[in-house]
């Protein structure tokens, strides 16, 4: 994990704290949709939206030849889909690996942390306690697979974002809130639009 100035580290730090929540939501909208259908037209078509918006955005804090979360998303909806479907295990769990590898070479936002936590929050969705620590024990892989080998004030930061979503998830009371879906799927792309043009203002 390499950091890239102040603002940098910001990013990265409420990025962390936000795609967990994403996430989740992705799993309950799985468990509660009446059209999967529609569910998976609507990640694709905000998938390729947000292409554009993504690489512009990323260009300001790193690299940018990458899928934006909606892909990362579509992937981990492929995967509690298979999971779900597909009731003998033997074939269901290796086709999600197969899954979180092709997302990972494809370099989906986050990579394969980013689908195996939608993974885990939906196979452990019944259990508050197996949840809690198969979502802490997968972050403490990624860091080890991303090779801090020391503690810093930067690295515990980092991990309290990974972490702390975990708190809002649990907090769930399973009942539906506002109807607002699309403020969020429109939010992602033109929210990454207006930093990238207020970039130019503070250069």
């Amino acid at each position: 994990m390499q950091y890239h100035g102040t603002s940098n580290f910001i990013t990265e730090y409420l990025g962390r704290i936000s795609f967990p929540l994403f996430a989740f939501l992705l799993v309950e909208g799985y468990l509660h949709t009446k059209n999967l259908k529609k569910y998976y037209k609507r990640l694709i078509i905000f998938a390729i939206i947000s292409q554009i918006p993504f690489m512009l955005f990323r260009t300001l804090v790193g690299e940018w030849k990458m899928l934006n979360i909606m892909f990362t998303l579509l992937c981990g909806l492929l995967c509690i889909t298979a999971y779900d479907k597909i009731k003998k295990e033997y074939i269901s769990f290796p086709l999600c690996l197969i899954i979180i590898f092709i997302g990972n070479l494809l370099n989906v936002d986050y990579g394969w942390f980013g689908i195996t936590i939608i993974l885990i929050l939906y196979i452990f969705r019944s259990s508050k306690i197996l949840k809690s620590i198969a979502y802490i024990l997968v972050i403490m892989f990624y860091f080890y697979l991303s090779g801090v080998k020391y503690i810093s004030i930067d690295t515990i930061k980092l991990f309290i974002a990974y972490v702390s979503p975990i708190i809002f998830i649990l907090l769930y009371n399973g009942k539906e809130g506002k109807k607002i879906k699309y403020f969020f799927y429109w939010f992602y792309p033109i929210h990454m639009f207006i930093i990238y043009g207020l970039s130019f203002w503070f250069c």
